[in-house]
């Protein structure tokens, strides 16, 4: 199939792109082209906005760990563990009300 692109359509989206060929007086082949182009446009414009945040989130990382000081790995194990600890207690405070 050279250059050729078969797509298999249901009978509602055949039924519409019939209508817009007759509203704009053209081809089923224009229509399609039409709606893909207008697709494609849209998910390149999503792209392009999806990698300007991307880069800009790696480039604010970057900076992050260049100029803010790094946290010691027995720091943070100490919070986590104490965010626990504390989660257990008000847990088991409302256990106990509860009953």
């Amino acid at each position: 199939m050279s250059g050729r692109v078969v797509l298999s359509l249901d009978e509602q989206l055949i039924n519409s792109i019939d209508t817009e060929k007759q509203r704009y007086g053209t081809t089923r082949n224009w229509v399609i082209t039409h709606i893909l182009e207008q697709y494609f446009a849209e998910h390149q414009e999503k792209q392009s906005l999806y990698d300007a945040w991307f880069v800009a989130e790696v480039e604010k990382g970057i900076k992050s760990a260049r100029e803010e000081p790094l946290v010691d790995h027995e720091d943070v194990a100490r919070q986590i563990r104490s965010i626990i600890a504390k989660a257990r207690e008000e847990n088991a405070a409302e256990v106990v009300q509860a009953r």
